[in-house]
């Protein structure tokens, strides 16, 4: 999902939830998504934009100042842009295509040179991350795991890791949470030093 298409399909979902028009399933995510985004604005000393955008969301030039602000922050920082698009399409965000642009039949010398070296680079990205799998297999991945490790994880592994971890602490019924790994890369997003533990334990916190 493009990062302009990202930020206005977050506003449609805030205009909808501020508006009270946000029911059933989608409503835990959508509430999940909206303190996502207030806390980033908060972060960023503009939480004021979202309180002119919720006194009336349907105005254009409200809803352009938050939409700017995102892409603004989608760009700067990934974590926090996968985080929010896994929270928007659980909150009902319609998938958006990828726009493929037209290609000359015919290829180049130097297309052909950069084919080369696009499948050599994807053969080493692949050989490394079978590589830190492997190293990873070998030690039990927990709540000690680091959030750059938890990052670098499949969803069903992560899932597993997050029922681990929450095993060791007792909170078992936690894990089967529907966005607990949407919320989780979210916090690790903005703590990338942090371990899974840390910021289980922070969102326990009152």
């Amino acid at each position: 999902m493009s990062q302009p298409i990202l930020a206005e399909h977050v506003a449609d979902i805030l205009a909808r939830l501020v508006t009270h028009r946000v029911d059933g399933a989608d409503r835990r995510a959508a509430d999940t998504l909206l303190d996502a985004v207030v806390g980033r604005l908060r972060r960023i000393r503009r939480a004021s934009a979202f309180e002119v955008f919720e006194a009336d969301p349907n105005a254009p030039a409200h809803r352009r100042t938050l939409v700017d602000l995102l892409n603004h922050e989608f760009a700067t920082d990934v974590g926090f842009r996968d985080a929010v698009a896994s929270l928007a399409a659980a909150a009902g965000a319609p998938p958006v295509p990828e726009k493929v642009a037209p290609r000359d039949p015919r290829p180049s010398k130097r297309v052909l040179i950069g084919a080369g070296a696009a499948v050599a680079a994807i053969a080493l990205v692949l050989g490394g991350r079978a590589l830190f799998l492997a190293l990873a297999e070998e030690a039990e991945l927990d709540g000690t795991t680091p959030c750059r490790t938890f990052w670098a994880l499949q969803e069903p592994e992560q899932r597993d890791l997050l029922a681990r971890a929450y095993e060791k602490r007792g909170e078992t019924r936690r894990a089967d949470e529907p966005y607990i790994v949407a919320r989780t890369l979210y916090a690790c997003g903005q703590n990338p030093e942090s371990t899974v533990d840390d910021i289980l334990s922070a969102s326990a916190m009152p």
